[in-house]
């Protein structure tokens, strides 16, 4: 087994569960029984790990903890790729109707709502959206091609994002526009346990 992956999928795991609560051995349990968002991102988490792991251990229970993720992903709506580039501290508020394409790039503590499309665009300007930390992207939201969502942003319900966000930002509208610069603010409220 390689001990610093898994290290860093525990940790992953350990900061997706402090968006709720303490870290209790208990509150693993509690919140992977039932809590829909640390379910899925604990699936997430661990099926990223065992991907692409050779052995017939790794590979039969891949194969388990994949069947797992499947199953949450129906029940949830939430279409995220395993072995999508996500930092720790991730959040799903409300779930259902979320796509997030494999080969996007989001940072710490991003807080996601329903109806939020995170996808590529193809052609001489495609490309996937990164997203930095503190970043809360509300319900129906839509961050589409290769645009940079900075560090302590607020996308408002039903933004369309087509250009880069700067940091310490809230961006609503069709296309998405900068109405303030009070974006860590704003975030912080989204942090708390």
């Amino acid at each position: 087994m390689d001990n610093s992956k898994w290290k860093e999928t525990k940790a992953l795991i350990k900061s997706d569960l402090q968006r709720f609560s303490t870290t209790s051995k208990w509150d693993y349990i509690k919140y992977l029984i039932n809590n829909a968002s640390f379910k899925i991102t604990f699936w997430f988490r661990v099926g990223s790990f065992l991907q692409g792991k050779t052995g017939i251990g790794y590979n039969l229970l891949y194969m388990l903890v994949k069947l797992i993720y499947k199953h949450n992903q129906y029940l949830t709506g939430i279409q995220l790729p395993l072995g999508t580039n996500i930092k720790g501290g991730l959040s799903f508020s409300h779930f259902s109707c979320i796509v997030i394409n494999k080969n996007c790039i989001i940072g710490n503590n991003c807080t996601i709502f329903q109806g939020v499309t995170i996808g590529s665009v193809r052609g001489p300007k495609g490309g996937v959206p990164t997203i930095g930390n503190n970043v809360v992207i509300c319900s129906g939201a839509k961050i589409i091609g290769k645009v940079n969502v900075g560090n302590d942003v607020i996308i408002g319900a039903g933004a369309v994002v087509v250009n880069d966000i700067p940091d310490n930002s809230v961006a609503v509208g069709v296309p998405a526009k900068i109405i303030s610069k009070n974006g860590k603010i704003n975030t912080e409220y989204y942090l708390i346990n």
